[in-house]
C-alpha cells in the first residue's frame, strides 16, 4: 500500500533509494530471502528490520533494479542453527537470489557459511569475521562501532578509570576490543553478563570497582531495556558516567525504557536528527509509515534493499554486481564499501537523548 505523502517518492527516489531505472527491466522476478529474527530476544529488532524492508519495496514499486521482487522471511529466532537451517530453505526451496536481515552475530556467521554461494548482504550483524567474497555489509563491524566510542570517550572523559560492561556473545566482547584500541588504554576491567540469561542486573552493577570514573555499555534489544532500567533505579546514574554503544538507547527500544533513557550519551552510526535531505526523507516516511522515529536497524535495513537495488540495476550475475557498488547514498551519509571486506567506512555520531530525540551532538569520522 502507497504512503499518502505528497512529494515523498520524488525525494526518496533522489536521496534515499537513489534514481530509479531509466528503462523498465524485467529479467524475471527477484527473490530476496530475508532472515529476520521474529522471536527471541532481538524480536523487537526484527520488527523493525521487516517493515524497513517493506517499505522500501513499497516506495519502489515493488521492484529491484527494475525487476518485479518479492520478499520472503524467515525466523532465525536468535539461534545460529535455526538461521542455517533458514538459509539452506531459502536457497533450495524457495530459490532466493540473496539473502539478507541477519540481527545477531552468531546467526550471520551461520547463515554466511549456509548460503552454499548465493550472496549474503548483512543488514545488522557486526560480527568482525564477517565480510569477503559473497557477502556485503550495509551496517559496521563490532570493533569498528567499538573503536569509534572509545576515541570519543579518549577525547570526551580523558582517560580516567573506565569499566566496560556487556553481554557475553561476539557482538559484546569484540565491541569491547574496539573501545580498548580506540580508548588507548587497556587491558580496562570488564563485567560480562551471559547473553539472553540475566533477569536481574544487580549482582553483576555491584562488580564495578568504586573508583571507575565512566561505564561503557553494550546491550541490545530485550536486554537493553534491562540494562538501562537497573541502571537507573539502581542508582548507578548519580555513581558513574555512562556512554552507550548505539544499541542501547536507539529508537526502536526508547518507548519500551521511557524516561530512564534522558540524557543519555552513545556513540553510532546514524540519528533521525541528522540534518540531510535523504535522511528528511526517509524519517519522514517512516513516521507515516510507523508514526514513530526510525531506528538505526530500520536505517541499516532500508540500506540493505537499497544496496540490492543498486546491483540488480546493473545487470548480470548479483554477486558480482554487488561486488561493483563502490559507494552508497544513505540517510545517514554517504557511505564507502571496502573492495576487499566490503564493510562500509562511514562516519559515527556521538548522541545524546533528550526530549525523544537522539540528538547529535559530534561527528567521529571513520579511523584513518
Amino acid at each position: 500500500m502507497r504512503l499518502p505523502v505528497a512529494g515523498l517518492l520524488v525525494l526518496l527516489a533522489a536521496g534515499c533509494g537513489g534514481p530509479a531505472p531509466t528503462e523498465a527491466r524485467d529479467d524475471g522476478e527477484l527473490t530476496v530471502g530475508a532472515i529476520i529474527s521474529q522471536t527471541g530476544v532481538y524480536a523487537m529488532l526484527g520488527d523493525e528490520m521487516e517493515a524497513a524492508m517493506r517499505l522500501y519495496l513499497d516506495e519502489h514499486g515493488g521492484r529491484l533494479g527494475g525487476r518485479p521482487a518479492r520478499l520472503v522471511v524467515a525466523d532465525d529466532a536468535g539461534a545460529a542453527d535455526r538461521g542455517g537451517r533458514e538459509a539452506r530453505r531459502l536457497v533450495s526451496q524457495e530459490r532466493a537470489d540473496v539473502i539478507t536481515g541477519l540481527l545477531a552475530s552468531p546467526v550471520a556467521v551461520s547463515v554466511a557459511e549456509a548460503a552454499d554461494g548465493t550472496p549474503v548482504v548483512i543488514a545488522n550483524a557486526g560480527a568482525d569475521e564477517l565480510g569477503g567474497p559473497g557477502v556485503f555489509r550495509v551496517s559496521y563491524t563490532n570493533r569498528e562501532h567499538g573503536e569509534a566510542a572509545g576515541r570519543y570517550a579518549a577525547e570526551r572523559y580523558g582517560r580516567t578509570g573506565v569499566v566496560l560492561m556487556a553481554s557475553d556473545y561476539s557482538a559484546g566482547v569484540e565491541t569491547l576490543d574496539g573501545f580498548e584500541e580506540g580508548y588507548g588504554a587497556g587491558p580496562l576491567t570488564r563485567i560480562l553478563t551471559p547473553y539472553g540469561k540475566v533477569g536481574d542486573l544487580e549482582p553483576y552493577l555491584e562488580r564495578i570497582p568504586p573508583e571507575a570514573e565512566l561505564l561503557y555499555a553494550f546491550y541490545a534489544g530485550g536486554e537493553a531495556v534491562t540494562f538501562v532500567k537497573a541502571f537507573r533505579q539502581l542508582g548507578y546514574d548519580a555513581r558513574i558516567e555512562l556512554l552507550a554503544c548505539q544499541q542501547l538507547v536507539d529508537e526502536d527500544v526508547l518507548a519500551a525504557i521511557g524516561r530512564d533513557a534522558e540524557g543519555i550519551t552513545s556513540v553510532g552510526s546514524y540519528s533521525p536528527a541528522l540534518d540531510n535531505p535523504a535522511n528528511t526523507a526517509f524519517v519522514a516516511t517512516w513516521r507515516a509509515r510507523t508514526g514513530k522515529n526510525p531506528s538505526v536497524v530500520a536505517l541499516q535495513s532500508w540500506d540493505a534493499m537499497r544496496l540490492i537495488d543498486r546491483a540488480a540495476a546493473r545487470g548480470g550475475d548479483l554477486g558480482e554486481a554487488l561486488a561493483g557498488v563502490e559507494e552508497l547514498e544513505s540517510p545517514r551519509g554517504k557511505l564507502r564499501l571496502d573492495d576487499t571486506s566490503h564493510n562500509p567506512v562511514q562516519n559515527w555520531y556521538a548522541r545524546q537523548y533528550e526530549n525523544g530525540i537522539n540528538r547529535v551532538i559530534a561527528t567521529i569520522p571513520p579511523k584513518e
